[in-house]
């Protein structure tokens, strides 16, 4: 390796901390395109930052809840712990990540890296955790001892306590303390629409393509060739010549020359790479921009969005449940709320609303709450009828009899 590329490495690697390791591990070294592909020059392709700009913003916009499990059925606890309610410390001062920044800068580092790191800086009174810090992944070195369990060095420092670590994985190989990152897996496909986007920049920039040209028979000086070129360009240029009828003399005749087979196949490469990440990630090739072409993610909005949900998003919300859960107190579970990701238009919704109103599964208030609505008197009761009465109002009182009409 070149003393050029150690020093870009170490340059590299100094945007984050004092680890040694090169960002990605050695993945400086340049795909058979021709480019040098980590997780910083894969996000210059914007297929990859779309992807990951999708799905981190969806993970960290959803509310994370405490949840007890009674009966079966799984309920709001009374006071959630600070771990879920303000994990990163944000919430109490602007000197630390809010709950959405602390999410999503760990959902950057999972999807890029396959792995997302967090060390526990405070904990309550009964020694449970209540602040987290993230890292970068290049702080951080994991292997694993002979019981099986993971041993974590932050900096080059042994950490004594592995149980204030946090470790958000990706997909593993079996027996790997870490997640394979889908970048290091995938460098060919993302370096070769790096390459493909610089082609594309220097064609516009430094290249020429012409709309067609004038052909002559014989030789033209270089005054006669401008004049000509001159002569057609005012006649034929413009959106008032857009229709008009060219006359050509002298037995000079026009070729129009249209997208060559090397630029047709160039802008196939460039739509194929942004299939390619769409299928790296899960992402809905719709939700990229691609609309040309039919989808089998369901027919319209609410559909696909659950289709997302379902294929995509659950696993990756999956595995911050379960890193926040190991976290909570016992008999408690940390769940995402995704109703928003469900939410239907206003018809469909108040439909919805109905049809649960009437087979006795929410009440008034629940519904009025699902809508950001206060409560109403009278709207916790599940018996009570769809009319304007309640099942607790008492009986209207007798009306009185008319008074006696006295005779003269």
């Amino acid at each position: 390796m070149s003393l050029s590329r150690r020093a870009a490495e170490r340059r590299t690697v100094q945007q984050f901390g004092d680890s040694s390791i090169p960002t990605n591990g050695s993945l400086m070294t340049p795909t058979a395109s021709g480019v040098a592909v980590n997780e910083q020059t894969a996000m210059q392709l914007i297929a990859v930052q779309a992807c990951v700009r999708i799905l981190a913003s969806a993970i960290a916009r959803l509310p994370l809840n405490a949840m007890l499990t009674r009966d079966g059925v799984q309920m709001l606890t009374p006071s959630a712990p600070t771990i879920v309610v303000d994990p990163f410390g944000g919430a109490s001062s602007t000197r630390f990540p809010t709950r959405r920044a602390g999410l999503k800068q760990l959902a950057v580092s999972l999807l890029l890296r396959g792995n997302g790191y967090g060390m526990v800086t405070a904990w309550d009174y009964l020694y449970r955790p209540c602040r987290i810090a993230v890292l970068h992944p290049d702080q951080v070195k994991v292997t694993m001892n002979d019981d099986g369990g993971r041993d974590y060095e932050v900096n080059r420092q042994k950490v004594d306590n592995p149980n204030a670590m946090l470790h958000l994985t990706g997909m593993c190989m079996p027996g790997s303390p870490t997640g394979l990152s889908p970048v290091s897996y995938a460098r060919q496909a993302i370096g070769l629409g790096l390459a493909a986007e610089q082609y594309g920049a220097q064609y516009f920039g430094k290249g020429a393509h012409m709309t067609g040209l004038i052909t002559v028979p014989g030789d033209l000086d270089k005054a006669r060739a401008r004049q000509m070129k001159e002569g057609f360009e005012a006649s034929h240029s413009g959106l008032s010549n857009a229709h008009a009828i060219g006359v050509l003399s002298g037995g000079a005749s026009w070729t129009n020359i249209s997208v060559t087979p090397e630029d047709a196949q160039f802008l196939g490469t460039r739509a194929a790479q942004n299939l390619d990440m769409a299928m790296l990630y899960g992402v809905p090739p719709h939700m990229l921009g691609q609309v040309d072409r039919t989808t089998s993610w369901g027919t319209g909005i609410e559909q696909q969005a659950i289709g997302f949900r379902v294929w995509t998003l659950d696993d990756w919300l999956g595995t911050f449940e379960d890193a926040w859960t190991a976290m909570l107190p016992r008999g408690q579970s940390a769940v995402f709320d995704t109703s928003a990701l469900e939410r239907t238009d206003t018809t469909g919704r108040y439909t919805g609303y109905v049809q649960a109103r009437t087979a006795g599964l929410l009440t008034r208030n629940e519904i009025r709450a699902k809508e950001n609505l206060a409560p109403v008197e009278g709207g916790d009761d599940i018996n009570a009828p769809l009319n304007s009465a309640h099942a607790g109002d008492s009986a209207p009182p007798a009306a009185e009899p008319p008074a006696p009409v006295k005779e003269p």
